[in-house]
């Protein structure tokens, strides 16, 4: 089951942006809010890395189990429309979700690393985000 995040910055004036960015049907710019949007999101990934739970093999531990996959499976993804830092993949780390949301069959409590990275860095990803849309607007919008 898919959950959204608690955590959202919200601008204003993105999604006028946005729809004039789609107007405009410039391959350039649209690269360029996608880098605005990644490098504002980029802000969260050592942070999450760095609280994402590392685990520890002892006895009962499958043989494939190696501590810290969750840490290295953080990632940021990003489009014109906005990014998300993610954890974990079905083939590689499919217990991501069960450790971040709990999973109380397993007796397992939630342990929101990536909200709580969000928390932490949320002026930081607002200062970042706010200089670079800044930046792309006054190189394709204001004039070159």
């Amino acid at each position: 089951m898919a959950r959204t995040s608690a955590f959202t910055v919200r601008v204003q004036g993105m999604t006028a942006l946005q729809r004039n960015v789609r107007r405009l049907k410039d391959r350039e710019l649209n690269n360029s809010v996608r880098a605005a949007n990644k490098a504002a999101a980029e802000v969260v990934k050592p942070e999450a890395e760095a609280t994402a739970p590392k685990g520890r093999r002892d006895a009962k531990s499958s043989k494939r189990y190696k501590p810290g996959k969750l840490a290295k499976s953080v990632k940021v993804t990003a489009s014109v429309k906005g990014a998300q830092v993610k954890a974990g993949s079905a083939a590689r780390v499919p217990y991501a979700a069960a450790v971040h949301f709990g999973y109380p069959k397993r007796h397992i409590r939630p342990n929101r690393f990536l909200f709580r990275a969000m928390a932490r860095k949320s002026a930081e990803v607002t200062e970042t985000y706010e200089r670079e849309i800044s930046a792309v607007v006054r190189q394709h919008l204001e004039g070159d």
